[in-house]
């Protein structure tokens, strides 16, 4: 198969990331080779396009990417967003102040469409994770309400994000908002709760971007390790993973390339793609 007939999207964290967060020089040798030869090459990040940008360092991805978990894709030359999904705004802001009044002391962040938002105060605020989602303002809830979000993610020790769980069920709120909860490892004790548009994924995002010009006619190639990348890999032509993958995602998997830690990322370009 010739680059040109294809795009790639690429989780971050544990596929194109190694285990030191950093892109080695081969996958990034791979990548300008991929594109440069007419393949497209996007992320598909739970993080903001700006706050992926800092992480990655030495490469900025041109092709439409999937950012906030599916929220939303970004067009990095436009500066826009050919697609936008919003989470139920009443929704997110009932939660943020049942915690504000309940939780005090979780993390919270909400992500708007050109800013990513501190919602905990700068003196409570846990430094691991403020360094993790530069760049983000601190701000209060009531300083946002009136922009639209595209997700929120609350932080803590399990207690409360427990109780946190607790509400959104007794209150009914988790027929509203897609809810996500899993281990964070930063800092190692804290899990999170990530609050998303309804039925929005990486999945639901790759089938939108079938309909950008830019893609068009070319095979969807889809890498990534994680429960969050389930839908993706689920929806692509191909999918692809490193071998340090979680169990459930191996399964859908169409190859299972080397680790993150070996280039998966230059793997799937140097040795599959070519071959397919």
């Amino acid at each position: 198969m010739q680059y040109r007939e294809t795009a790639i999207f690429s989780d971050l964290d544990g596929t194109l990331f190694d285990s030191d967060s950093r892109i080695s020089a081969r996958n990034l040798a791979a990548i300008r080779a991929y594109t440069e030869a007419g393949g497209l090459f996007a992320i598909a990040t739970g993080r903001s396009f700006p706050n992926a940008v800092h992480y990655m360092k030495t490469y900025v991805p041109t092709a439409p990417s999937i950012v906030f978990n599916g929220s939303g894709v970004y067009d990095p030359q436009s500066r826009q967003y050919p697609v936008a999904v919003t989470v139920d705004h009443e929704a997110v802001l009932n939660v943020l102040l049942w915690c504000r009044e309940n939780l005090p002391d979780l993390d919270v962040q909400v992500y708007g469409g050109e800013t990513t938002y501190y919602i905990t105060p700068p003196d409570k605020a846990t430094d691991a994770l403020v360094e993790q989602l530069q760049p983000c303002t601190f701000a209060t809830i009531e300083q946002i309400t009136g922009e639209p979000w595209f997700k929120s993610l609350l932080y803590g020790v399990p207690e409360a994000t427990s109780a946190l769980h607790k509400y959104l069920i007794d209150s009914g709120l988790i027929e509203r908002v897609e809810i996500v909860r899993a281990i964070t490892g930063i800092p190692p004790y804290y899990e999170h709760i990530e609050l998303l548009p309804k039925n929005a994924n990486k999945g639901t995002a790759l089938d939108a971007c079938r309909d950008l010009p830019c893609y068009r006619g070319r095979k969807l190639l889809a890498v990534g390790d994680y429960w969050n990348d389930y839908e993706l890999l689920e929806h692509a032509d191909l999918a692809f993973c490193p071998s340090n993958a979680c169990d459930g995602v191996k399964a859908i998997a169409d190859r299972i390339l080397v680790s993150n830690d070996e280039d998966a990322i230059a793997d799937l370009i140097e040795s599959v793609i070519p071959a397919l």
